[in-house]
């Protein structure tokens, strides 16, 4: 079983210099939301979904889900909101 090669929403914001209160702004999402997205935790499609919208706008870029390791959860029951 290969590594993931695949950058994390974490390394992403670290290179673009994206704080998690300039995502959680931008995506209308819970900061709480974006920090268990940052350190790994299983999030929601539809979260994940949101607040990468929001890092492609704050930055101009055209990341997707695909693109990124992320770790998404099972069910859509959603923790924190806005």
């Amino acid at each position: 079983m290969g590594t993931d090669s695949r950058p994390s929403l974490r390394m992403l914001c670290l290179e673009y210099g994206v704080t998690i209160l300039d995502l959680a702004r931008a995506s209308n999402r819970h900061p709480l939301l974006i920090w268990d997205m940052l350190v790994g935790n299983p999030v929601s499609r539809e979260e994940a979904h949101m607040i990468l919208c929001g890092f492609n706008s704050l930055r101009a870029t055209s990341f997707t889900l695909d693109e990124l390791r992320i770790s998404l959860s099972i069910d859509d029951g959603n923790r924190f909101h806005s």
